[in-house]
């Protein structure tokens, strides 16, 4: 009896590529070499890391400091960002509309928490710094300035007091005692004079206008007085003689 012989195993054609395809990508990522860090990427990479990681974090508090009120954990944060914005406003009148600006946030993160008698004490305190700060601004600016930036400045500080009168009084039914105190404060500083606002006073008291430049005190603007006698014209006029009458003889 003959032995059966069984056919010859063949492998099919798509089966061999498959393989061959698996086994160059094996061969890609075992074969290469691995690399080595030098000094300087051991240095980096742990540094790039950590520098991803900060800024994360910086955008992340950034956030919750813009939107934070007096008194949260966030605060804190949200003036030193304020501080930097003033020290880089080189501006002196830009400057004194920043510290303005800050004064309006202030008074609107009072205007969120006026009913809450343990916010309110805190922002209301805020509110009252700001403002001082920003009045001494304008003060410092219109007693070293030149006229124009000093009346830049005046229009600035007579904006905000209207702006800031016009929401106190829609608030003042909603604070608490401890809080009307310190938007008390805030309120006579906006009030009292400025050095503009003393100069002003002063030419009205002297029949003046205001709003003229210079010091007029009855000149021309010039410094001269438009009904002075001209220099070198001082010769006194007089009527002309007559002759004296003839003697008779």
């Amino acid at each position: 009896m003959s032995e059966r012989r069984l056919p010859e195993p063949k492998i099919r054609d798509e089966f061999r590529r498959e393989l061959r395809a698996r086994l160059m990508q094996e061969a890609a990522v075992t074969l290469v070499p691995k690399r080595r860090d030098t000094a300087w990427t051991a240095w980096l990479r742990p540094a790039f890391a950590a520098g991803l990681a900060a800024l994360v974090l910086i955008v992340g508090a950034g956030s919750a400091a813009a939107n934070s009120l007096p008194g949260d954990a966030a605060f804190p944060l949200k003036r030193a960002i304020e501080e930097v914005r003033v020290a880089l406003t080189f501006d002196d009148v830009e400057r004194v509309r920043v510290l303005a600006e800050i004064a309006d946030q202030r008074l609107s993160e009072l205007e969120k928490v006026a009913s809450r008698d343990d916010k309110s004490p805190t922002a209301s305190d805020e509110y009252a710094q700001a403002v001082a700060r920003f009045r001494a601004a304008v003060d410092a600016l219109q007693q070293a300035a030149p006229e124009e930036k000093s009346e830049a400045a005046q229009n600035v500080a007579d904006a905000a007091r209207e702006k800031h009168e016009f929401i106190l009084e829609r608030l003042k039914d909603r604070l608490s005692d401890t809080a009307k105190d310190a938007v008390d404060r805030a309120t006579e500083e906006e009030q009292k004079d400025t050095p503009q606002n003393v100069k002003d006073k002063d030419k009205k008291d002297r029949g003046e206008d205001p709003s003229a430049p210079g010091n007029n005190n009855g000149t021309n603007g010039n410094g001269n007085n438009p009904n002075a006698t001209p220099p070198g014209n001082n010769e006194r006029t007089s009527a002309p003689r007559t002759s004296p009458p003839a003697r008779r003889p």
